[in-house]
């Protein structure tokens, strides 16, 4: 996007205009806690803040005790009759889960359960076969 913005700003087809100072907000310091999923959320949202809070400090849940960040995600919005914060199965394009949330569905395609790697969704659910069906704190 900043390379298709650029060719437009260097053509002189973009004018800079300076932000409005009275609209303009301060965000606070992101702490550790604020990565918590709250499944009750629209998938959208979650999503969203999948991809604000990477790399820190990380979207997460707990499984087994242990802290799962969820790396990759798709919302679907509108999708599915899921219980929220419950986990599905999902095998529409590739393997992975689906999570039930307060507006459709989060189909979750990288997850990294507490000191391991970054797998992906299928990895994941072959080690933890006992992880689809169940209803995820948050």
């Amino acid at each position: 996007m900043l390379i298709e913005t650029l060719v437009h700003w260097l053509r002189g087809e973009i004018a800079p205009q300076p932000q409005n100072e009275a609209e303009a907000t301060c965000c606070g310091q992101i702490n550790k806690k604020e990565g918590e999923i709250d499944w009750e959320l629209p998938a959208i949202d979650i999503w969203r803040r999948v991809r604000a809070f990477t790399p820190w400090p990380g979207c997460y849940t707990t499984w087994g005790g242990k802290q799962l960040k969820i790396i990759e995600a798709v919302p679907l919005s509108g999708e599915g009759d899921v219980d929220v914060g419950q986990v599905v199965a999902w095998n529409r394009d590739e393997v992975a889960f689906g999570v039930g949330t307060g507006d459709g569905i989060l189909v979750v395609k990288k997850v990294q359960l507490e000191g391991k790697r970054v797998l992906s969704a299928a990895e994941f659910l072959r080690g933890q076969r006992e992880f689809l069906g169940r209803v995820l704190p948050g």
